[in-house]
């Protein structure tokens, strides 16, 4: 009965445009932020979704996509391409999509037959594909290695995402193409080759997450970028399997609750304009035995729904569902947590679900503001500070529905000030700092200069991301004796190495307002990424 309520409703539908204007999504000429979430049809017990043949699993599809619409979302992301059936239901249920088409990562990107094979791919998709207005963007490759870019050369990754890209803006005029890169695997690569910046990135507390924090991190990548694009993050969770480390499995269900609404909050702060977690459900099959459920492997628990066994089809909710529907019915663009602004007037930018009628902003109980919601989507005002020189404030958001009862409540912790003064600095000189061929050691020098009005709150974190694989490089921590130092760290460079994310960072405070100052480089070893990075 639900397939087939969602299926006879297709008509209702308008057709809708999908537009790319001053780095945000527009939909139907108004601002749309993408609230989506990770989701793979045919991963569930007993199921794999990369071998063999895929069912089209349309009564469990029709049932997901009913629950994802009422908790919020209004897209999904995938891995891989959806059938015309599968469509169909997207389409029916009102959501978004984001659709993976499965190119393999781990080919030889300048081999012809290869390219041949990804070109008679895309077109066989897009032949049914272009007809569903659903799709708003592609994403035509995930989680691309630096050793296998370095070794079939940058030239031939760029060679292959442009011929994707040109194929289909002709197949499927006006809708974005991406890929999925890893955050920190993929920091090098210039984003500006896709139409929208788009980074998985999970905060594991290593390398730049570790330096720079999470917020700082991606929102340094779109810099590094140029900052010329929209940005969605394509991944980030948090598994609760038995064991873990760095945050990368073991959590408790309370703290991938909390965990992903932080990380949420980081990447709204960052300027993400799209949201996908990662994801909808256990993917069993990751383990490499889809009829079990490995407790101690962290991929297979990155899921807002569980399975109490392999003939759970359905399944059932974890506490983080509940808890990211909640805290999307109000989502705080601006202003942005731990930002400065020097300004009495800042910008209020929040995006609404249908629940939300009426918004009060406060500081220590006062209301500054409230705002009257009509529709949902985007809203935009602006709140008048009274500032008395240097003023740490915590701003309280309240979201009410048209009963007037509360649903929502969070807090924004800014710097403000009306006339501008200096920050506290951190800079970093890194040797070699041209060419990783000058040197099998490395040096990065830490320069931190402090302001009175502020504190040092952490010790001094300094990595040297060496992009072996999925590893991270070496790490340090150093204690800080005094408010103005020089720190000198050294790392060790492997022969493999072929591009190096050297970074520091340390937390400093202001009365309740804490922020990380960092320095980044990023080094190359000799040019075999001239065309692909920075």
């Amino acid at each position: 009965m639900l397939l087939a309520s969602l299926l006879v409703t297709t008509s209702v539908f308008a057709v809708s445009k999908i537009e790319i204007k001053s780095n945000w999504y527009y939909l139907n000429g108004e601002k749309y932020f993408i609230k989506a979430i990770g989701y793979e049809i045919g991963a569930r017990p007993g199921q794999d979704p990369y071998q063999g043949n895929r069912s089209d699993d349309l009564d469990l599809l029709a049932f997901d996509l009913k629950v994802i619409k009422e908790a919020g979302y209004n897209c999904i992301r995938t891995w891989s391409q959806f059938s015309e059936p599968q469509l169909k239901l997207v389409q029916a249920s009102g959501l978004k999509l984001i659709m993976g088409i499965d190119v393999n990562p781990e080919k030889e990107y300048g081999d012809q037959t290869f390219v041949r094979l990804c070109k008679e791919k895309v077109h066989q998709v897009l032949a049914y594909a272009r007809n569903y207005d659903c799709i708003i963007t592609y994403l035509i490759l995930n989680e691309p290695q630096t050793d296998h870019i370095h070794v079939v050369s940058g030239k031939a990754f760029v060679g292959l995402m442009r011929t994707l890209i040109d194929q289909i803006h002709l197949e499927h005029p006006g809708i974005p193409v991406s890929i999925s890169t890893n955050a920190m695997i993929g920091d090098y690569i210039d984003e500006n080759l896709f139409d929208v910046y788009a980074y998985n990135c999970y905060d594991h507390s290593e390398a730049q997450t570790a330096t720079m924090g999470m917020r700082d991190y991606i929102r340094g990548l779109v810099e590094l970028n140029g900052s010329k694009k929209p940005l969605i993050t394509t991944e980030f969770g948090y598994s609760v399997s038995h064991k873990g480390f760095g945050r990368y499995g073991g959590n408790t269900l309370e703290e991938q609750s909390k965990g992903l609404i932080a990380n949420y909050r980081d990447l709204l702060d960052a300027g993400a304009v799209g949201m996908c977690p990662f994801y909808y459900a256990d993917g069993w099959w990751k383990g490499g035995d889809a009829f079990n459920h490995n407790a101690d492997q962290p991929e297979e628990w990155f899921g807002f729904w569980g399975y109490s066994d392999e003939k759970d089809k359905y399944g059932s909710p974890r506490p983080v569902w509940f808890a990211m529907r909640d805290y999307m019915k109000g989502l705080i663009l601006s202003p942005k947590n731990k930002a400065i602004y020097f300004s009495d007037t800042l910008p209020i930018e929040l995006y609404t679900d249908k629940d939300v009628r009426k918004i009060q902003v406060k500081y220590r109980d006062n209301v500054l503001k409230t705002l009257r919601i009509v529709k949902e989507g985007y809203v935009a005002d602006q709140l008048i500070l009274n500032t008395q020189g240097i003023e740490d404030r915590e701003l309280s958001f309240e979201f009410y529905d048209k009963a007037n009862r509360l649903v929502k409540t969070e807090s924004i912790n800014i710097l403000v000030s009306s006339t501008a003064f200096d920050l506290p600095k951190l800079s970093i000189e890194v040797t070699p700092g041209i060419d990783l061929n000058e040197s099998k050691l490395a040096s990065i020098k830490t320069r931190i200069t402090m302001n009175g009005n502020f504190k040092l709150n952490s010790d001094l974190r300094v990595s040297y991301n060496t992009h072996l694989g999925w590893e991270v490089g070496e790490q340090a921590t150093v204690p800080l004796k005094g408010t103005s130092e020089v720190v000198e760290s050294f790392f060790h460079i492997p022969d493999n190495c072929w591009v190096v994310n050297a970074s520091a960072g340390v937390s400093v405070r202001y009365g309740k307002f804490e922020f990380r100052i960092h320095d980044q480089k990023i080094i190359y070893r000799g040019d075999w990424a001239k065309e692909i990075g920075h």
